[in-house]
């Protein structure tokens, strides 16, 4: 007779992903883990089979829980100059903020993981790749709407969006100032004319 799962495998993810986000991949122990998700070490490796396994699974729910939450708005359909800018200064905004500090969990991972790990590099490249092709559907419309020049280049200024969020994160995670944060997006958000 099987045993019944003593643990509810999305809250455990959940808390495993909050937990990599704040210490990194190599900082977590698993007895971290442990602590954060209240889930015995057997539980979770029955699960996921390795710290590794855990560690994969969090990015994907990362990705689908909270990237897909603030970076969707720029696959809609509707989506254009104005939900280029309100999405940055979002994301400037919670740079700013004290629990803003964390950073991206995928950016993060990207230096810290990524150069070593295909597997984590291919979930990194996957986000960016995300991010552009909702940067340039969003330019494409700005242009169609008279928004930008005609011949504004989408793929440049999409590839360089990528950046700025990929560079806010840095900043989320540095010492920078409110302030400074505050400069870098309305300085970034200037190339969109």
């Amino acid at each position: 007779m099987a045993r019944t799962r003593e643990f509810d495998p999305a809250a455990a993810l959940d808390a495993a992903m909050k937990v990599f986000w704040r210490y990194g991949y190599h900082a977590t122990s698993i007895e971290d883990l442990v602590t954060g998700t209240g889930v015995s070490r057997y539980g979770l490796y029955g699960l996921y089979e390795s710290k590794h396994g855990l560690f994969l699974a969090a990015l994907d729910h990362y990705l689908t829980t909270v990237v897909r939450e603030l970076a969707g708005v720029l696959h809609r359909d509707d989506a254009s100059l104005d939900t280029i800018k309100d999405f940055i200064h979002r994301l400037g905004e919670i740079a700013a903020k004290p629990s803003g500090r964390i950073g991206c969990l995928l950016w993060n991972t990207a230096t810290e993981v990524g150069p070593d790990d295909k597997a984590v590099a291919r979930k990194v490249a996957d986000f960016r790749t995300f991010l552009s092709t909702g940067f340039e559907s969003a330019l494409r419309n700005a242009v169609a709407n008279g928004e930008l020049r005609p011949e504004f280049d989408t793929k440049g200024e999409a590839d360089f969006l990528a950046g700025v969020v990929q560079n806010l994160a840095a900043l989320a995670r540095s010492s920078a100032s409110p302030r400074s944060i505050a400069n870098f997006v309305n300085i970034s958000l200037g190339t969109l004319s």
